[in-house]
């Protein structure tokens, strides 16, 4: 993918599941914290997070700082997308994985911010929030009645 502004730039994505699970507690007995109430991410969480830094990486070395369009004969078109330091979102989950069942699960939560917020790259965005974000977009984009 690339953005669309006056300058495109390039841009990854690395879509798992909705169902992916954010925090694991494959290796400790049934819901069990790893300390006192931290929760670590899950093994295909931060696979994915290790799978979409390497992409980025070899797509870096491998493509350059510019990646030309071609057109259906191989000439270029005078369109290209840069790679400088792409962007990249890992797409994964659904946060009611981090709720109980009257409300938000605290340290799980926190656990699950803290590792998302400290990542250098890339963005976490799980399937709910992506939604939430595609739904203020169209809502935003509809126009509004101004009363008189």
């Amino acid at each position: 993918m690339h953005t669309n502004g006056q300058i495109r730039s390039l841009v990854f994505a690395e879509i798992k599941h909705h169902e992916t699970p954010l925090l694991s507690n494959e290796q400790y007995k049934s819901g069990a914290e790893y300390r006192p109430g931290c929760w670590p991410p899950s093994t295909e969480l931060a696979g994915g997070v290790t799978q979409l830094q390497q992409t980025v990486l070899l797509a870096r070395e491998d493509i350059g700082e510019v990646l030309n369009k071609l057109d259906d004969d191989g000439a270029e078109t005078g369109e290209a997308a840069y790679v400088v330091r792409p962007r990249s979102y890992l797409i994964a989950g659904h946060l009611r994985k981090l709720r109980g069942a009257n409300g938000v699960h605290r340290d799980k939560y926190r656990s699950f911010e803290l590792y998302r917020r400290n990542l250098y790259e890339p963005d976490v965005i799980t399937f709910d929030e992506l939604l939430a974000r595609a739904e203020w977009h169209v809502q935003a984009a509809q126009p509004h009645d101004v009363e008189e």
